[in-house]
């Protein structure tokens, strides 16, 4: 009987620990209207939206996740770990319509369309993340996005690809398309 009782509890005690670890464990999905919006977690880039992400809470308890999206006001949540079931399943961002303060080589409005030059994007994998001079400026495929006329950094990134690079000049009035195609790590 000691040892029927013994298997029983062994059992109860795995069976515990695995509803525990399954209440913990899993991934996170992030998503927002409109999608394809920037993520940032405690200041890391991490991708666009919708993402599924391992958000780890052995590390840390709390995530500040800032979503950005240009033509929208950036909106942040805090994260917390919740005790024997993690972080949050589900994070859903709604973005609102506004401007935020816009880098530096994006347009002001008062620049004429002979002081600028437009720039497009189209990569693969999509949904890739562009960086103008080190400045997050949309996601791809980006089309027509004026730019100020001169010498520039385009950066395409997605996580778990290789970051692809390509200086460039932009004259008044020119049109200049990059057709990336990102090696994985």
């Amino acid at each position: 009987m000691k040892n029927r009782e013994k298997i029983i509890k062994t059992k109860l005690i795995w069976l515990l620990l695995l509803f525990l670890s399954a209440c913990s464990g899993g991934n996170t999905v992030i998503r927002s209207e409109p999608p394809t919006a920037f993520i940032t977690i405690n200041g890391a880039s991490q991708g666009v939206t919708p993402l599924e992400i391992k958000l780890d809470c052995s590390q840390t308890r709390e995530f500040e996740v800032v979503l950005s999206l240009p033509g929208y006001l950036s909106e942040t949540k805090q994260i917390h770990c919740r005790k024997f079931r993690g972080p949050k399943k589900n994070i859903f961002f709604e973005l609102k319509p506004g401007q935020e303060t816009t880098p530096k080589t994006l347009l002001p409005s008062p620049l004429t369309k002979l002081e600028t030059g437009t720039l497009e994007i189209k990569s693969i994998p999509k949904e890739s993340e562009v960086f103008l001079d080190g400045s997050f400026i949309g996601v791809a495929p980006l089309i027509k996005q004026e730019i100020k006329s001169g010498d520039h950094l385009v950066e395409v990134r997605k996580r778990g690809f290789n970051t692809w690079r390509k200086k460039f000049q932009i004259d008044s009035g020119s049109k200049n398309s990059y057709f990336p195609i990102l090696e994985e790590e």
